[in-house]
């Protein structure tokens, strides 16, 4: 009797490692399983795409050759707080000025993508200066981050600027990822209050919440359960080679504690970004905003399709910034 006990006690013993086993096997699977697909979507979504699908920047290629041979643009170089070097271009006014908007162009681009922009401020006696964000164009690093250190970078062109003309003013102006780059660099001007003003056009409010639309819009997929663990697994490779969170990329966030004046502006028909994410960004800005939003308009499609209005709004916005910034002074 006693050794039947023992053996059955035994048995169920065995039972629950062998359990405890297949457990742990079957767990370290699926976690290998999953870090295996988020290499994959980190790859292709922070490294490959960032140097690719140039060539509708080609026309534009001999526009800035000119500029540096006749008009006095000058190539810049500066060094990253984390090492690389970040090539730009500066386009002084025809006249001495201390005015200047820093554009920053959007993923999958380079500083030729900000010359359709250039001739807003240009037109109205400010400096431009232009650059390729890391990981992009002629600049080093090896990945993108979406906006999470690349707010760094823009913050060293910053400090260039203001450099160049002490007690000038300074403008930013992000279109795409360039626009949340902004976002969350006006979380670090609230220190320095360097940067006067900030143009966003077609920003995402949070990287997390924008992958999960669209990758279950691009496999027609109203789970986003499986979406949300692929990306749980992929943001966990990018802390491992690059130390940041897909949910530390919130311009949301950002936004909560900006008092320098936005100007937010979005296609209502982006396929990419959605429109609503303007509306969330303009909510929760803590200080002065306005928005405008262009009918039938793609992702950063404005400056092409309502050309003419885009550079009005913005116009204004500046002009009522600098009425505002008059009075205060």
């Amino acid at each position: 009797m006693y050794e039947d006990t023992a053996l059955k006690a035994y048995k169920r013993k065995i039972h629950w490692q062998v359990l405890l086993v297949i457990s742990i096997v079957l767990i370290s699977v699926i976690n290998v399983a999953g870090l295996f697909a988020g290499a994959v979507f980190y790859k292709e979504f922070c490294v490959l795409n960032t140097r690719t699908s140039l060539e509708r920047f080609n026309p534009l290629k001999s526009r800035l050759q000119r500029g540096l041979q006749t008009k006095n643009w000058q190539s810049i170089n500066i060094q990253s707080p984390f090492g690389y070097y970040l090539k730009g271009t500066y386009l002084p006014y025809a006249e001495p000025s201390s005015k200047t908007v820093i554009i920053v162009h959007g993923i999958a681009a380079n500083r030729l993508m900000s010359l359709w922009y250039v001739n807003i401020y240009l037109d109205k006696g400010y400096n431009v200066l232009i650059y390729d964000s890391r990981a992009h164009g002629e600049s080093g690093g090896t990945s993108t981050t979406w906006g999470f250190y690349e707010k760094y970078d823009l913050e060293a062109w910053v400090e260039w600027v203001a450099d160049e003309h002490p007690k000038g003013v300074i403008g930013v102006h992000g279109i795409s990822m360039g626009a949340a780059t902004a976002l969350m660099q006006a979380e670090l001007n609230e220190s320095s209050k360097q940067v006067d003003f900030y143009i966003i056009d077609s920003a995402y409010s949070n990287l997390e919440d924008l992958l999960t639309k669209q990758i279950g819009a691009a496999v027609n997929s109203r789970n986003p359960l499986w979406i949300k663990t692929l990306l749980k697994y992929s943001s966990a490779v990018a802390y491992i080679q690059n130390r940041f969170f897909y949910k530390d990329v919130s311009p949301i966030h950002a936004v909560e504690t900006v008092t320098t004046p936005i100007l937010y502006l979005h296609g209502e028909t982006d396929p990419l970004v959605p429109v609503s994410m303007s509306h969330q960004l303009y909510d929760a800005t803590k200080g002065y905003r306005q928005i405008h939003t262009f009918p039938d308009t793609g992702h950063a499609m404005a400056i092409f399709d309502s050309k003419v209005e885009y550079r009005n709004v913005i116009t204004h916005f500046i002009e009522v910034v600098t009425a505002i910034k008059k009075e205060a002074s």
